[in-house]
């Protein structure tokens, strides 16, 4: 059981790594480019799905069962953590 949380904790915390890191490549490409802005929530959306898929399929490599179910508490914990952030932010 502890197994699984730390899994599900590891992936969570890779997913938010991996936004950061996409996030701020896209930054740099939009401060050398002329992208349009209707190109960016797009690709803020892309992100954040890919994000959460990388941190799903990390956390259910070594657990092997309830893949589904790991994923979703994945991505929903991401996504409520990204909620907080963001109203933090406001």
């Amino acid at each position: 059981m502890t197994t699984s949380i730390s899994n599900i904790i590891k992936g969570i915390i890779i997913s938010f790594i991996t936004t950061i890191i996409f996030l701020l490549i896209f930054s740099i490409i939009l401060t050398y480019t002329n992208i349009s802005e209707n190109f960016i929530t797009p690709t803020i959306i892309v992100i954040t799905a890919i994000s959460i898929f990388i941190g799903s399929t990390i956390s259910n490599s070594k657990i092997q069962r309830n893949g589904l179910l790991n994923g979703a508490i994945v991505g929903g914990i991401y996504l409520i953590c990204l909620l907080y952030t963001s109203d933090a932010a406001d």
